[in-house]
Parts: structure tokens; sequence; C-alpha cells
């Protein structure tokens, strides 16, 4: 039995109405892990249309979500880790610094099982100019009360 899926399994014209929110995230790893990468391979329309620009190739560490950058990343790099899938609902500064509210879905996914090669997120952003800012996420292998 597999761990993960790999991205030979996602076949797009399966979740063709998922596709304009979708990103996938290549990791690339070095002999030192403090030195490992978050590139975006593949970016989807709506989520280019947010950031307004096109991200495909960009590092994710590059980037910037204003006061919850720190924990956006902890989450993805505990992604990349231990495998583990993860539910996010926060407040972001994107593109143009207008606060939105993101809700996004990540798995992992390997190419060989041995370790994770890439993140696929579905991401779902609402402009909420009045919303208060928050950040709550939700770990699928242990609960709510998971780091």
């Amino acid at each position: 039995m597999r761990r993960w899926a790999s991205r030979a399994d996602i076949d797009a014209s399966d979740i063709p109405n998922l596709l304009p929110n979708i990103w996938i995230i290549e990791i690339e790893r070095h002999a030192d892990p403090t030195e490992r990468r978050l590139r975006v391979r593949l970016a989807g329309t709506q989520v280019e249309r947010i950031y307004g620009r096109a991200l495909s190739g960009l590092y994710l560490e590059e980037m910037d979500w204003g006061v919850y950058s720190s924990h956006i990343f902890h989450s993805l790099h505990r992604m990349a880790n231990d495998g583990v899938g993860h539910f996010l609902d926060a407040s972001a500064m994107i593109q143009p610094r207008l606060s939105r509210r993101v809700r996004r879905l990540g798995l992992p996914l390997s190419d060989d099982q041995t370790c994770v090669s890439h993140l696929v997120l579905l991401a779902y952003y609402e402009f909420n100019a009045s919303a208060p800012e928050h950040f709550h996420e939700l770990w699928l292998d242990d609960g709510p009360d998971a780091p």
C-alpha cells in the first residue's frame, strides 16, 4: 500500500472545476535540509489572477503573505517533512496588498514513495476587508491540537 499519491495519479480531466484553484509545489531537496526550497511548478488561473502575476517557477520563500507568512511557511515545510495533509484558514496579504481570507487544503505527493516530492494545494480566496486577522490550521494526521 502506498503512503502518498504521485503527480501521475492526478488526472486534470477528473477535476476540471478545481484546476483554476490548484497549486503544485515542487520540493527541491539539497544535502543540507535547511537549504530545501519550495518552487511553484503550476498555479491555476484563479490563483494567478489573485496574485496579479504568473507564479510558475517562483520560489515560495520569495513571497510575502503578511503577518502570518512564517506560520504559512512552517505548515508548508511540515507537509514536506512529515508527509501529512493540512487544512488552513487564514488571513493573508496578497497583491495588491489586500487582505484576503485563504482556505487551503494541502496534500503531499511522492514520485518514489521514499519522501514527499511535491505538494498539491487547493486554495480558495475571498476579499474581506472587514474580517479580523486570523490563522487556524488542522493537521490531517492528528487533529486540531497538532503543533
